[in-house]
């Protein structure tokens, strides 16, 4: 299989669809930012292998699977060139579909926003072996204030700590939940963990600018009746950021 073999398929997806190219685009684009209005006249003309998350956007747009788009493209011409001393083939990268669901500021409090089903969109990711079977989604980053980490924009895929079973541990990044002093609703942003000797959790911002470096000192053990380090009488973990992603951005000029 190859770049042209795809672009055939393609080609028979968009007839059964009546979507032009510049349609189709259009519409992954509402799934993915990052798809450009003309992604597929420049896949055409460049013969340039496509990013699996634009691919992931196109495949839900086309009512198929991103795994039956991705089916039909080889590196072969790339891997012989790369290999050719020994004529090894690199196994394919398993990759998985996840949906980026809201956003969460980055080291500061702020209201929990969990956008509507129709604003979400897919992004195509490696798969995990370190947790297997376990739901994952995205949450984009709002905010300079783990800008050592975590970059305005990007994506941070996380897993509830309810489906790993598990506690923080120091060294964690988290998403961390409080309820609103002014409202009924939840705040959340993004931390690191540092659990002290005497069991005490700390969450920091990591951030290059001074106004956002305070940490969060939760009670220690001895001073909460909760029986979890996940929680305090005002704040929850709720999720372990097991990686992030950062689109391409737009060129600036």
């Amino acid at each position: 299989m190859s770049i042209e073999s795809l672009l055939n398929l393609l080609d028979t997806l968009l007839d059964e669809q009546g979507l032009s190219d510049r349609r189709a685009c259009l519409k992954a684009r509402e799934i993915n930012p990052a798809v450009g209005v003309d992604f597929l006249r420049d896949m055409r003309r460049r013969k340039h292998l496509p990013r699996t998350d634009k691919l992931a956007a196109l495949a839900q747009v086309l009512g198929v699977p991103v795994s039956r788009l991705v089916a039909e493209i080889s590196h072969k011409g790339e891997e012989d060139a790369a290999q050719a001393s020994d004529g090894a083939s690199a196994p394919s990268l398993p990759v998985a579909q996840i949906q980026v669901c809201g956003e969460v500021q980055a080291g500061v409090w702020k209201e929990a926003q969990e956008w509507p089903v129709l604003d979400r969109y897919a992004i195509t990711i490696p798969q995990d072996s370190a947790y297997p079977g376990l739901k994952r989604y995205g949450l984009m980053v709002k905010g300079q204030s783990m800008n050592r980490v975590f970059q305005e924009g990007s994506v941070v895929i996380v897993i509830n700590f309810s489906e790993l079973g598990r506690r923080p541990r120091n060294g964690d990044y988290v998403v961390a939940m409080q309820r609103s002093d002014v409202s009924d609703s939840f705040e959340a942003t993004i931390k690191a963990v540092q659990i002290k000797a005497s069991g005490q959790m700390v969450l920091w911002p990591q951030s290059t600018e001074p106004e956002f470096q305070a940490p969060l000192i939760l009670p220690g053990p001895e001073t909460t009746v909760c029986h979890s380090a996940a929680e305090s009488p005002n704040v929850t973990i709720l999720a372990l950021v097991v990686g992030s992603y950062m689109p391409m951005p737009k060129a600036s000029f």
